[in-house]
């Protein structure tokens, strides 16, 4: 039980987020997530929690069913520490976060349904401690733009070759990545969502 009240732990800081346009529940998800829940838990298909008590959103995936975490989503939980905060959430949160959650348990007709899924955790393996990539947030590294702005500024499928033949900036800090035709395609899906938003 315990664990199960941790799951949650930040899950609605602040739920004054504004809802993404349109039905991608699981761009929505990914934003409420982003904004309220990753100081505590790992959100990705890899990595600690950085609260170490809180566990990772792939475990809680694995362990919990998509009705069984929007219930608790809407039912409150009652936690035994400190840094659980009070939070309350609509119907549509709930189910978005759950959804997003969902994608993380690695069972492959989940992934590999949705190639925004597999763009968004390459993106968050690769260029998350720099840049935000999600539809809300400051990117981590101040000069490192937020790929949102990227995906309005440059048509995602503009950038294919870039990712191809790997990406040169006039900065030291930034890796040169060259990605395979699969995940540029999975990255191209992801950042349209951004782009649509």
């Amino acid at each position: 039980m315990f664990t199960r009240l941790l799951t949650f732990c930040c899950a609605m800081l602040c739920l004054a987020v504004t809802a993404h346009a349109g039905d991608n529940l699981f761009a929505e998800g990914k934003g409420l997530v982003e904004v309220n829940c990753m100081r505590c838990h790992a959100i990705g298909a890899t990595g600690d929690s950085p609260f170490a008590a809180a566990p990772p959103f792939r475990e809680v995936a694995k362990n919990y069913t998509q009705e069984e975490l929007i219930d608790g989503f809407m039912e409150g939980l009652a936690v035994r520490h400190p840094a659980m905060p009070d939070w309350d959430m609509t119907t549509k949160q709930a189910d978005a976060i759950a959804t997003f959650i969902m994608t993380l348990d690695g069972a492959p007709a989940k992934t590999g349904d949705s190639p925004a899924v597999t763009g968004y955790e390459i993106l968050l393996k690769s260029c998350a401690r720099c840049h935000a990539i999600g539809a809300e947030g400051d990117s981590p590294l101040a000069k490192a733009p937020p790929f949102r702005e990227v995906a309005k500024r440059y048509d995602p499928m503009n950038l294919e070759e870039a990712l191809a033949e790997g990406i040169v900036t006039g900065h030291d800090q930034m890796p040169e990545f060259v990605f395979e035709p699969d995940q540029i395609a999975a990255i191209v899906a992801y950042l349209s969502t951004l782009r649509a938003e």
